[in-house]
């Protein structure tokens, strides 16, 4: 099964340094964001599963030409595998386990972080008063809260809250609070937490490397590109504009941990997406998805399809 175990290995060496590498830094995946999420994703699951899969792979290796067969080998040995090949088999355990561990651990985290920000929110805020136009409903289910520092950010969860500080609504002017107020509702709406959710446990399962790291923010910048767009629909995309560049000026990091904040990431190069939008590319856009179905398929085919040269 050493092809297995080499193919594998390599895949993973792959997919969690020099590929996320090269595509934290390309500048077109601004042009369809929601694709490359997905690629995203699928390169994060394929990378677990290669890291794993290898490891697994490399402690069942006596017991078989392919995981299948060797799974079933070792079923009918009753676990008979030599020290070495033991103590390969507990490591894969104990990294899917380690990786499962920390996806629980940082699910719970956030939702305990979340639920207490929104009850402290709900002490120092007043409920909004929806000043705007009855067209305008994105103000509606609104937090208040007095302070200085212009910010607007959303808790998300099954009790969300969108915030607004007093100091954000002094830069704005209605339609531009209104396209702010909306990005933010496009997060409770499209649960962009979930899908940050899996990085952040990543980065801290791997104890916040500097790659991982990268990839977090290179995520929860196409993320924030996400509810730009569905923010815009029916908006002029300028006036988002003008509003992120008013409130990332003015802002002084005052989005609580645990809240999707509308300046937190990538404010000027989305200022620039949003005054120069490039047209969606159908050839990207394909080329992310086919990428993401390959990625996806390659660790699993290695454990479950014999290879010929084994």
């Amino acid at each position: 099964m050493l092809p297995t175990v080499a193919g594998l290995g390599i895949v993973a060496v792959l997919l969690i340094g020099p590929v996320p590498a090269v595509l934290s830094r390309a500048e077109w995946v601004q042009r369809e964001p929601r694709a490359v999420l997905v690629l995203w994703q699928a390169l994060g699951l394929a990378g677990g599963l290669a890291a794993g899969g290898s490891v697994l792979a490399a402690a069942l290796a006596p017991l078989g030409d392919s995981l299948p067969a060797a799974f079933a080998a070792y079923w009918r040995s009753g676990g008979r595998l030599d020290v070495f090949h033991l103590f390969l088999l507990g490591a894969a355990v104990g990294l899917f386990g380690w990786l499962l561990t920390m996806t629980a651990v940082s699910s719970w985290k956030a939702t305990r972080v979340r639920s207490r920000q929104r009850e402290l929110v709900d002490l120092v805020s007043t409920p909004w008063p929806n000043r705007l136009s009855p067209a305008r409903a994105t103000g509606a289910g609104a937090r208040l809260i007095e302070h200085p520092a212009a910010a607007a950010y959303c808790l998300p969860g099954p009790s969300s809250r969108v915030v607004i500080t007093t100091g954000a609504l002094s830069l704005l002017d209605a339609d531009e609070l209104d396209a702010v107020l909306a990005h933010e509702h496009a997060h409770l709406a499209e649960r962009h937490d979930l899908l940050l959710l899996p990085f952040a446990a990543w980065s801290s399962a791997m104890f916040g490397l500097a790659g991982t790291q990268r990839v977090r923010t290179a995520v929860a910048q196409l993320v924030e590109m996400l509810a730009d767009d569905r923010a815009c629909l029916g908006r002029d995309r300028a006036v988002l504009a003008a509003a992120l560049a008013r409130v990332g000026v003015a802002s002084s990091g005052t989005t609580p941990s645990g809240a999707l904040g509308s300046t937190d990431y990538a404010v000027l190069p989305r200022v620039q997406r949003l005054l120069e939008p490039s047209a969606p590319s159908l050839l990207l856009r394909s080329v992310s998805y086919a990428a993401a179905i390959v990625t996806i398929t390659v660790p699993f085919w290695a454990f479950l399809v014999p290879l010929a040269i084994h």
